[in-house]
């Protein structure tokens, strides 16, 4: 291979794709600066201000350098172009390309909504000071290329490029091409365009190719004439195998120019989500070499069967190896005419003993780290080991091995060894952290029914330690459901802090002191009303004949549970027990108190479309005048409802274990719902029922506002209470305190309402609307208690 190719471009032959953390990594940074962007644009931002004040402040040589940095980014851009095309490099082609033409499509479909149709791209060539873009085309799409262009390019071109980015984002500013957030906009779209490009098509993976990994053997005398790409291969280290001209079999390890950064980024993302992990973070390829040849030999040294560390060194500039004895096969390729004996695997947990007794603790102790050999059992791979010993590492070692172990041999026999070779006391530690969480990827995936395989292995430690089984260790920091709660607080503090922070508190005291108190009564009064319309709507949606006067009386029960517990289960709980004294089944009074739930967010569906048709809602941007005329909904707003009516879905659709729990209720609830609709009186009795408790609480917020002096037509205020409540059903929150007032208070300032005035609105409704009802609802729940 030609030198020249080695040192600006990755390696031709042998380089797999992937998709990498760091590339969906790209796409939320992206999003998050197209986010604030689109939120500052017009607006009076400290930041962006302080940005522009600083650029204007630069000395005139410094922003002749930026223009000229400006133009050779371009020029470097097209460089890139041509280099793959010259190469015939056409996978890197189509990314760059495809990038930069989705970037073009999206920067300029967002210059048609917030500036021009058409922003120039030459600004060279126009005379004068042309005006700011919204966003950046320019800076957007040379970013997007120079970001899809940067895994086929070597490290040190890849930083120049990277450079580039951050040199033509501060000439847009300085050159006045651009405020901030056109640039945070161009940069921003590249950055998801250019990501998403690289997450569909994968990554070349960094991985050194044979040649290189040849001649850095050769500069630590081996010689490996057959050397050869290992079938199995792991994250950010290339392997390869062959046989020594002395005739040794070897394994070597590799880390080329990714495998630090992606290393790194697993064992964070390790880290953030999992308590207590064992993996430890290493900031180079040297130091990944070393840190595993220096466990490796502390094991030998501890009694420990190990392969031979015969080279541990950095011997290019590109390439790092480790380079180690290759005996055996491996524990996951035995088969079944191979399977080691019971006094081969009692002499490898005896080996596990050892090296915990020496102090050392292993952290990827499963299949693919074991070998057999004619000599019995060899421990390797120890690059996540520890020389630091903790008990919960040791604990998940013996977890990594049972599973490994019983995967070969079986439960029984791998339990016995494990007993045996440990004794009761040490392996009875692992019991708590025989789950799923404790399990790679890998593992999980090796194995069909894994979970049942933990929970047979589980019982199977019990029984033979003669320990019970203790709560499962918390080894998760967090799960899907934690993340997706985190990023939508995060997106209603955004929304709320503001708001807090630009709210006179004594001119929100001044506006409820003079308010209107007949009004402010009446809107209490008329929250308290909608209990009658709830009673009605679930007893047509049970279809049984049962007293209006205690089904109301449990409406404000129920909303006094909700205040304690979260989302729907302590209401379905309450229901669920009432209905069961009127002689309805506890299954049957599920499915119903689903078919009012369900009925009611069709209903709230439908209002809040009417109200966009009617024109009671408009989707104006902020600075047309919709603020003047209280009927405008800012783009923000509608694109939060709509961003999160999307991701609901694709989750639902596209996740079997959501979509496996969530499909058939929906079945169920819409079945049960069609058969009451199939009744006139019922059906008329659930819907009308489901709008009067809806237009209540829209008149309950159109009276409060009218007490403080802001008149917004009914269908809107109903709009307003509907879109909160959706909303607001997102954050596991007990009766949404704090939640509420947020979402309602973002939803009525775009409307024209002043913020003391949405402020003191919001409080009048949640006042009448849940925290009086849930008072009541004390009182409510012990009346019922006793008939």
């Amino acid at each position: 291979m030609p030198r020249h190719e080695r040192s600006f471009l990755t390696a031709v032959s042998d380089q797999p794709r992937a998709r990498r953390a760091a590339d969906a990594t790209t796409v939320v940074v992206g999003i998050v600066f197209t986010c604030w962007a689109v939120f500052v644009f017009g607006l009076s931002d400290p930041l962006q201000e302080a940005l522009t004040q600083f650029a204007a402040a630069l000395p005139e040589w410094a922003v002749a350098m930026l223009a000229f940095g400006y133009t050779l980014g371009l020029v470097y851009a097209v460089a890139v172009i041509i280099t793959f095309l010259v190469k015939r490099r056409w996978a890197a082609l189509r990314d760059v390309l495809l990038a930069a033409v989705l970037t073009g499509a999206a920067s300029l479909t967002l210059a048609g909504i917030y500036d021009e149709l058409w922003p120039p791209f030459f600004t060279e060539l126009i005379s004068g000071s042309p005006r700011p873009q919204f966003p950046m085309v320019r800076v957007g799409t040379v970013t997007a290329v120079l970001v899809a262009a940067s895994p086929h390019l070597a490290r040190p071109i890849r930083r120049l490029g990277w450079g580039i980015v951050v040199v033509i984002s501060a000439a847009a500013v300085a050159l006045a091409l651009s405020v901030p957030s056109g640039v945070a906009a161009g940069v921003g779209v590249a950055l998801v365009c250019a990501g998403g490009v690289l997450l569909v098509f994968g990554s070349p993976s960094g991985y050194p190719d044979t040649e290189s990994v040849k001649a850095a053997l050769h500069r630590v005398d081996l010689n490996v004439p057959d050397l050869q790409i290992a079938h199995d291969q792991s994250w950010g280290v290339r392997r390869l195998i062959g046989t020594t001209s002395d005739g040794v079999a070897v394994e070597v390890k590799a880390y080329g120019r990714d495998a630090t950064d992606s290393q790194v980024a697993a064992k964070v993302w390790h880290a953030l989500m999992y308590r207590g992990g064992s993996r430890r973070i290493t900031l180079s390829r040297v130091q990944s070499v070393e840190h595993e040849a220096l466990v490796t030999m502390l094991a030998e040294r501890a009694g420990v069967s190990v392969p031979r560390v015969m080279a541990a060194a950095s011997v290019t500039d590109e390439v790092a190896v480790l380079v180690t004895t290759r005996d055996g096969t491996e524990l996951a390729d035995l088969s079944r005419a191979d399977e080691p004996d019971d006094a081969a695997l009692v002499a490898l947990w005896r080996q596990v003993a050892a090296m915990h007794a020496a102090g050392l603790t292993h952290g990827d102790l499963g299949a693919r780290s074991v070998r057999l050999g004619e000599g019995g059992f060899v421990i390797g791979e120890f690059a996540d080991g520890s020389v630091v010993y903790r008990e919960p590492d040791a604990a998940q070692d013996i977890v990594h091995l049972l599973f490994a172990t019983a995967s070969a041999v079986g439960v029984d026999r791998a339990v016995a060894a494990a007993h045996t070779g440990l004794g009761a006391q040490r392996l009875a530690t692992c019991l708590g952290y025989l789950q799923p969480p404790a399990l790679t990827g890998r593992e999980k995936r090796s194995v069909k029914g894994s979970s049942k395989l933990l929970a047979s292995l589980r019982d199977g430690v019990a029984a033979a330690t003669g320990s019970e089984v203790p709560e499962p260790v918390k080894l998760r920091r967090l799960d899907a459901k934690g993340i997706v709660t985190i990023i939508i607080v995060l997106l209603f503090l955004s929304a709320l802090v503001p708001l807090l922070t630009g709210i006179d508190y004594s001119e929100i005291w001044a506006s409820l002191q003079g308010a209107t108190w007949w009004l402010v009564l009446s809107s209490v009064l008329v929250g308290q009303l909608m209990f009658l319309p709830q009673g009605t709507a679930m007893m047509s949606a049970v279809g049984r004949a049962i007293p209006l006067r205690p089904m109301t009386i449990l409406q404000p029960a129920v909303a006094f549970i909700s205040f304690a517990v979260p989302g729907v289960a302590g209401r379905v709980t309450m229901e669920g027990a009432f209905l069961y004294k009127y002689g309805v089944p506890p299954a049957v009074s599920v499915t119903k108190g689903a078919v009012d739930a369900f009925s009611g967010f069709l209903v709230q569906a439908a209002i809040v479309v009417v109200a966009l048709l009617t024109g009671a809602i408009t989707l104006a941007p902020p600075d047309s005048g919709s603020a003047s005329s209280g009927r405008g909904v800012s783009g923000a707003v509608i694109a939060l409802v709509v961003g999160l009516a999307v991701a609901v879905v694709i989750v639902v659709w596209r996740v079997p274990k959501v979509h496996d729990r969530v499909v058939p209720e929906i079945k169920n609830a819409w079945g049960a719902l069609t058969e009451v609709l199939r009744s006139p009186k019922l059906a008329l009795g659930l819907l009308g029922s489901q709008i009067a408790v809806q237009f209540l609480l829209g008149l309950a917020l159109w009276l409060a506002l009218q007490s403080l002096g802001v008149h917004l037509s009914l269908i809107t205020c109903t709009a307003v209470v509907v879109a909160t409540a959706l909303l607001q059903g997102v954050i596991p929150v007990p009766g949404g305190i704090g939640v509420s007032e947020a979402v309602m208070s973002a939803f009525l300032l775009p409307l024209g309402v002043s913020a003391a005035a949405a402020m003191g609105a919001t409080v009048l409704w949640r006042v009448a609307s849940f925290y009086l009802p849930a008072v009541e609802g004390f009182f409510a729940s012990k009346y019922l208690q006793r008939r």
